[in-house]
């Protein structure tokens, strides 16, 4: 997620602990306004393609994934999350 974080803007931080992390989009990192439009696309947009998110106050996505989670679905999930942002923000 880091790594996302460093290629598209709209991601302001990532925090959390262990496998419990929130992402914060915000419509730039300076002002650090909450992007609460984008939240509401890229769920709708990432369910279209496969992946549930659940949006956690005006505009972080939480991650929370099962504790059976393999190496397959945590780049499965990365691909189309990083798919949704470029789609999105392009």
């Amino acid at each position: 997620l880091r790594r996302l974080q460093e290629k598209h803007a709209c991601i302001g931080d990532v925090r959390g602990a262990a496998l419990y992390i929130g992402i914060d989009f915000v419509k730039d990192r300076e002002s650090k306004a909450p992007a609460k439009k984008l939240v509401e696309a890229l769920g709708q947009l990432a369910f279209q393609k496969g992946l549930l998110l659940l949006s956690c106050g005006e505009s972080v996505i939480r991650v929370a994934p099962p504790l059976v989670l393999n190496e397959y679905d945590v780049d499965t999930g990365l691909e189309i999350l990083d798919a949704c942002l470029t789609e999105l923000t392009a």
